[in-house]
């Protein structure tokens, strides 16, 4: 009965871990209209061109070629543009990192700096203010005397005392000042690098188009493998001009997904260039 228990327990600690890593783990983006550019399916368009012969026979193996050369150049331009896009991922981090720690040696400094002066004139002042504490004390005893040496000792401190509140208050304005600084840097570069959700909206549209048009690529890639293996070749040489149609729009959207992240490309440089030489 206990090894049951056991057993189930484990189950169920698989089965939670499960559905724990499922839900930690990122949806894959959607795979690209399969047109997939086989032997077989070469083979069964040459017989279906064969039997048509003439000139359907030139145009079904011209336009199959064709199509097949605008799929190398969809997956030479996705190559491109992934390539752009990690770049830009890589940069962009970079760039963000060091709006970050923008000047952050020079408020570290400062920061200790005012810390210091603080620390080691904080004794003065206390000393100070402690001795017109006691001299306040003594003057209502009406202890003249007392409150006079007092109150000299205290007097006798004041170019000091306003000297060391002087000093600071400096510290502590410059600390202020750069920390102001910082901020107002770091406000106007990440303004720059906010320009690139405009762009990612765009990204987003040519995506949205593609995976529209790659589900009419599937279909028509399925309707004529159909045509193939019933031997059409008018029915294959109007879905390879469809097919056509759809793979030049697609390639455009992907062009212009490389174009608009050429555009994100130039937004990191112009943030990156404000930023201070190492």
């Amino acid at each position: 009965m206990v090894l049951r228990s056991n057993k189930v327990l484990r189950c169920l600690i698989l089965l939670i871990v499960g559905v724990l890593i499922q839900g930690y783990i990122a949806p894959l983006p959607p795979a690209d209209a399969a047109m997939e550019f086989t032997d077989s399916v070469k083979s069964s368009l040459e017989k279906t061109a064969e039997a048509a012969g003439g000139n359907t026979k030139t145009r079904l193996i011209k336009q199959y070629n064709d199509l097949a050369a605008l799929q190398k150049q969809m997956n030479a331009q996705d190559a491109k543009t992934t390539s752009l896009r990690l770049s830009n991922e890589t940069r962009l981090t970079e760039v963000r990192k060091q709006i970050t720690n923008l000047d952050a040696d020079k408020v570290l400094k400062l920061d200790n700096q005012a810390k210091a002066a603080r620390s080691k004139l904080q004794p003065l002042l206390d000393l100070h203010s402690s001795l017109n504490k006691q001299a306040a004390a003594v003057k209502s005893l009406k202890d003249k005397s007392l409150y006079k040496t007092l109150k000299q000792k205290a007097d006798a401190m004041k170019p000091a005392i306003d000297l060391a509140r002087l000093h600071i208050r400096n510290r502590e304005a410059e600390l202020k000042t750069a920390k102001s600084e910082k901020t107002r840097k770091a406000k106007e570069l990440r303004s720059v690098l906010s320009q690139i959700d405009a762009v990612k909206i765009k990204l987003k549209a040519e995506r949205s188009a593609i995976s529209s048009k790659n589900k009419s690529i599937t279909t028509e890639w399925k309707n004529f493998k159909t045509a193939l293996k019933n031997k059409d070749a008018g029915r294959a040489e109007n879905t390879l001009n469809r097919l056509s149609n759809l793979s030049k729009q697609v390639l455009t959207h992907k062009q212009n997904m490389y174009k608009h992240e050429v555009q994100i490309s130039d937004i990191i440089k112009k943030a990156a260039a404000r930023l201070p030489s190492k």
